[in-house]
């Protein structure tokens, strides 16, 4: 009986480890872009500015940098196979991420710091982004 019940907490106990671990960090861009050896393969949460095309899949600090295409305020993004799509006025998941390009969105994925997306011009990246939700004030 006592082997037992050593052996059920020791599998509650790694449930709960597991668990936490899916549970990304909420950071800033300029925090990840400050110190980004802090924060290099780990699971974060960011909110910024999306732009989703052709050698520009990257999320900005700002619209004003996005439009001005400042990179280095910036993180290459990089979609997991599934992505988890929420658009903000619809109960349906949108059909696409292009529905996501210029909005300022909600990401989770890898931080990575030596990514450094299209040409090495952004200032690091977020890859296996697997939760993409649309952002309104």
């Amino acid at each position: 009986m006592r082997c037992f019940l050593i052996v059920l907490a020791l599998l509650i106990n790694s449930t709960v480890l597991r668990s936490a671990q899916k549970q990304p960090e909420s950071v800033s861009i300029i925090r990840l872009i400050a110190t980004p050896e802090k924060y290099h393969g780990k699971f974060v949460r960011i909110e910024g500015y999306l732009h989703n095309q052709f050698e520009d899949s990257a999320i900005y600090l700002s619209k004003d940098d996005a439009d001005h295409l400042i990179n280095k305020n910036a993180l290459w993004v990089r979609y997991a196979e599934k992505v988890q799509k929420q658009a903000l006025y619809s109960e349906q998941e949108p059909d696409n991420l292009r529905y996501f390009d210029r909005k300022y969105v909600l990401i989770e994925g890898v931080f990575n710091e030596y990514d450094n997306g299209h040409l090495g011009a952004y200032a690091g990246s977020i890859k296996k982004v697997t939760r993409i939700m649309e952002l309104t004030r």
